[in-house]
């Protein structure tokens, strides 16, 4: 297999081209943006800042059970992650987008790491008991086993309740 190495401008070359970084708001997908705007402005790769609205389990979309109040929530979540992904890459002059999807999290980050030929996803992932991932899967989880290209998983550095 024959590696493709871009060099980043200042001699130093790298085989990340294009990053997908999973957005939801939660500490460590703010500290996963923020790993990725470091890299970022070593490197230059385009960043893909992917936002996922996710339905709660028993609801979907245009069904009479999805209220107004989980709309407007999910539509302030997703002005405060935008925000947040201005404010983290906005002054570093990488270019970046803002990707906004509806569905499964880890299908759509691969979806679009796919379409936009990827080469690395970084996604954050708080710390859950082996139950919560059991019962409700974990995003992180689901893209090392189905994610066409690597994966960083960024920890958040928060201590959670049982820490």
């Amino acid at each position: 297999m024959e590696a493709h190495v871009k060099s980043n401008g200042d001699g130093a070359a790298s085989w990340i081209k294009r990053v997908v970084v999973a957005a939801d708001g939660s500490p460590a997908s703010i500290q996963g943006l923020e790993q990725v705007a470091d890299l970022a402005a070593r490197l230059k790769p385009k960043v893909f800042v992917v936002h996922v609205r996710h339905m709660p389990a028993g609801l979907e979309v245009g069904s009479v059970l999805v209220t107004q109040s989980v709309v407007d929530t999910l539509d302030e979540l997703e002005v405060e992650v935008r925000e947040q992904a201005l404010r983290i890459l906005g002054g570093t002059g990488v270019e970046w987008d803002f990707v906004v999807r509806v569905g499964s999290p880890g299908e759509e980050i691969v979806k679009v790491a796919t379409e936009v030929s990827a080469d690395l996803v970084v996604v954050g992932s708080n710390r859950h008991s082996s139950l919560h991932n059991l019962v409700l899967g974990s995003t992180a989880a689901f893209l090392t086993a189905r994610s066409p290209v690597p994966v960083l998983v960024m920890r958040s550095l928060v201590p959670t309740a049982r820490e």
